[in-house]
């Protein structure tokens, strides 16, 4: 038994101090400096320290989390016990030398260590310094599998994500080896770190380096990169010079894809995973594709995007929208969504040009598999069998407006001409049979096919908002995955009912309307739809019967949403009203709010994501450490970087600033914000990340612990699937609202809306600033009289009226 000390103060706490085999019951100050307490530890004899205290560290003897000073007081505070131990320095020192070993056994012991040593930053730094980092890297390219292998990506990923520092030594070789690791490993263990090691070797490129440090500039200090720094150029200040940029930014998409094209399969492995049973791999490889979309840059987008559209990734997502596993990969899947919007932007921004290769290559294709013949020609009504001005007027007899076919596509670009190649190579015989048939039609009544394709494209863009590049739809819009499909229906509506409705070439626009219904009607709610029934309301729909639903429309509703200045009009006041909310729900994060913890109970046989701080590796799965106290109190600080936070038994006034909140949370770490399955706000493929195993009790668990507040008010915000810096139960829909959109918006202008709630209030603003500017008719510097003067009579009866 420890000796006893003498009792403290009213209210003191005594805690358990452990070395080796001794333990003391120890009174301890906790506004001293963590080194003193180290320096009076060592110091008492019952422990029998040997040692200087400058080799010691103290750890909670629960978890090993590292005592400093910024902790020290609420672990007291927390009744927590603690062990003195080797300081961060001596563990640096013992783990390079362990790792540099040859016996699998010890590695194996020094990796699994390191995954949570290597998060301090006391120890990493020291790590680096001494070597470590180069002898872990050699580790990875030395295994091919096994769980050392799975816990040295795992340090390595971790020591990513909590430093910038040492990042020289990740070449080539080393980028090549994680590449080959997912092509040829499917354990999650080891395909988890992996995975997560490319994407921020994606996301390390230089357009994501600060302001700062991407354009070079430095004042007044050396490149802490760099051992000699070069000269500043005579004709700039001396203070001011070209600085490198900083190596942890110096990696990016196409320093990943170069390696990943080494690696044939890679991509194709990536793709088939998608359909893997195993939902955590799913997750891992539609996380991975996403980075790399999302940060191709400009001079390989059109063959990575290529690429991914020849392995059927939108097909593979999908299926995912379909399947029956939950709601786990929502996120994921939404962010593809947006994605596949922005490439789809992205070509629509891309002009037609003769000098580029792939659009004349795409013009030459359509143009020869239209099959138009010189007997063809001769068939033409009023045609001059010896006139060859047909020659010169090729593009005309395919439907365009004019021969200069690139400016044709000047609102569409290359997204409409690739709708109408991929329509000819989907069925060549019934592109040249369409051509042939309005060929043969007298010219007023024939379809123009090729400005019937481009109208399509437009309609079809304008119901996804392709102009904008970028949704916060919550709900799954499957079909805008097929965008050239859905194309081929509507193309081939759009002739069908110029051939049924009997129009000329005037009616063009009455076309397009009936067209711009029919999709409208058809892609309504098309979460809900199958892809047999989208091709049931385009192929079988009657001429009568949409007409009919069209006027039907006009009656209730003008078709002023249908021009294009109110749709310039619509993005421009959506942007806006995203911006204020956006705002808005970012002020609710720096003024603070109470939250409850959810109360863990832990039970038998079922997992919960671990928390930061829990007993378990945070590379496993395991129980959470229940919460001692009831409530936190949350508040963003000003600079938007880091949450701080206090608990607390009860609710209490919090005063401003960050005095009263000791604890935080760097927002750098969050990768992910983790809904419950049960907050769908109501729509079908609403974004939430909830798992069975997300973290929160059951409804009725929950109930019971947190005085009725409902699971489905908690979100996580999450450093890894499985890893929770931080798990909160709003009090009521609206805080679930603002904070979980809060943080998403955090990133900026295009975040992802995760809830109902705030994509409705945005459509909303939207639509009453819409019908205001409709309205907006204030009269200014006009007088309006209070009443009308009769006019003069007639000065002759020489006039008539007339029969209108």
């Amino acid at each position: 038994m420890a000796p006893n000390v003498p009792p403290g103060p009213s209210g003191s706490r005594i805690n358990l101090v452990t070395y080796k085999n001794s333990t003391i019951k120890a009174l301890i100050d906790p506004s001293l400096p963590v080194q003193d307490v180290i320096r009076q530890l060592c110091a008492n004899a019952h422990l029998g320290v040997q040692e200087p205290p400058a080799l010691f560290a103290l750890r909670d003897d629960e978890n090993d989390e590292l005592i400093d000073d910024s902790n020290m007081a609420r672990k007291i505070e927390g009744g927590s016990n603690f062990k003195l131990c080797s300081s961060p320095t001596i563990e640096a020192v013992e783990m390079v030398d362990k790792l540099s070993s040859r016996d699998d056994r010890v590695l194996k012991m020094a990796t699994y260590t390191l995954q949570r040593l290597i998060r301090e930053k006391p120890f990493s730094d020291e790590f680096i310094r001494r070597g470590g980092l180069k002898e872990l890297v050699s580790i990875i390219l030395s295994l091919n599998s096994g769980n050392t292998l799975a816990y040295a990506l795992t340090s390595c990923q971790n020591l990513m994500e909590s430093t910038e520092q040492g990042w020289e030594i990740l070449d080539g070789s080393f980028i090549a080896k994680v590449v080959n690791i997912l092509v040829f490993q499917e354990r999650i263990n080891v395909c988890r770190p992996a995975t997560a090691i490319l994407k921020k070797l994606v996301v390390s490129g230089r357009s994501d380096a600060p302001a700062d440090a991407a354009s070079g500039k430095v004042m007044g200090k050396e490149d802490p990169l760099e051992t000699n720094p070069a000269e500043p150029p005579a004709d700039q200040a001396a203070n001011e010079y070209q600085a490198p940029i900083p190596k942890v930014y110096r990696f990016g998409f196409e320093v990943v894809y170069q390696e990943i094209q080494k690696e044939d399969s890679f991509l194709h492995t990536l793709v088939n995973r998608l359909g893997s049973a195993d939902t955590t791999l799913c997750l891992y490889s539609l996380s991975l594709l996403n980075s790399l979309i999302s940060n191709v840059t400009d001079n390989l987008f059109e063959e990575f995007i290529a690429e991914m559209e020849r392995l059927n990734a939108s097909k593979a997502v999908a299926r995912l929208m379909d399947s029956n596993r939950g709601d786990e990969l929502s996120s994921s899947i939404l962010e593809y969504q947006k994605n596949a919007i922005w490439v789809a932007h992205r070509k629509l921004r891309t002009a037609v040009t003769p000098t580029e290769k792939r659009h004349v290559t795409a013009l030459s294709y359509i143009w020869l598999q239209a099959r138009i013949t010189d007997a063809a020609a001769a068939q033409e009504p009023d045609s001059d069998p010896g006139d060859h001005a047909g020659a010169r007027l090729k593009w005309r007899r395919l439907g365009f407006s004019s021969e200069s076919v690139a400016r044709e596509f000047g609102k569409v670009g290359w997204l409409g001409l690739e709708c109408l190649e991929s329509f000819v190579r989907t069925d060549p015989d019934l592109y040249a049979k369409m051509v042939l048939e309005q060929i043969n039609r007298a010219e007023e009544r024939s379809c123009p096919i090729g400005r019937a394709s481009i109208e399509v494209t437009e309609i079809l863009a304008d119901h996804w908002d392709i102009e904008s590049g970028y949704t916060t739809s919550t709900a799954f819009l499957p079909f805008v995955l097929f965008f050239q499909k859905v194309h081929h229906l509507a193309l081939r509506f759009f002739v069908r009912m110029w051939t049924e409705s009997g129009a000329a070439a005037s009616d063009f626009p009455r076309v397009s309307a009936l067209v711009r219904s029919q999709v409208k009607e058809a892609l309504k709610d098309e979460n809900t739809k199958t892809w047999f029934e989208i091709e049931r309301d385009f192929l079988d729909s009657e001429y009568r019967t949409a007409r009919d639903r069209q006027m039907k429309e006009l009656e209730v509703e003008d078709d002023y949403s249908s021009k294009a200045s109110i749709r310039n009009l619509r993005g421009r006041l959506y942007r806006e009203s995203y911006e204020f909310v956006r705002q808005q729900r970012i002020h609710c994060l720096l003024e603070g709010a109470w939250f409850r913890n959810p109360i863990l109970p832990k039970v038998g046989g079922a997992q919960r994501r671990n928390t930061v701080g829990s007993s378990s590796d945070p590379t496993t799965t395991g129980n959470q450490v229940p919460s001692t106290k009831p409530w936190r109190f949350y508040r963003l600080s000003p600079n938007k970087k880091v949450l701080h936070y206090c608990e607390a038994m009860e609710r209490r006034p919090i005063r401003g600033g960050l005095d009263d909140l000791p604890e935080k949370i760097d927002l750098a770490l969050v990768t992910d914000i983790s809904l419950q399955g049960a907050n769908k706000g109501g729509g079908a493929g609403v974004a939430g990340v909830g798992r069975s195993d997300g973290g929160f009790p059951t409804s009725n668990e929950s109930a019971g612990a947190n005085g009725g507040v409902g699971s489905n008010l908690g979100f996580s915000l999450l450093r890894a699937p499985d890893l929770s810096l931080a798990d909160l139960v709003a009090l009521n829909q609206s805080q679930f609202s603002e904070w979980v959109d809060g943080f998403n918006m955090l990133r900026g202008e295009g975040g992802l809306v995760s809830t109902k709630e705030t994509a409705d209030f945005i459509q909303i603003l939207t639509e009453v600033g819409i019908k205001i500017k409709l309205l907006d008719l204030t009269g200014e510097q006009i007088d309006i009289p209070t009443s009308i003067p009769p006019p003069s009579l007639p000065s002759t009866t020489d006039f008539f009226f007339a029969d209108l």
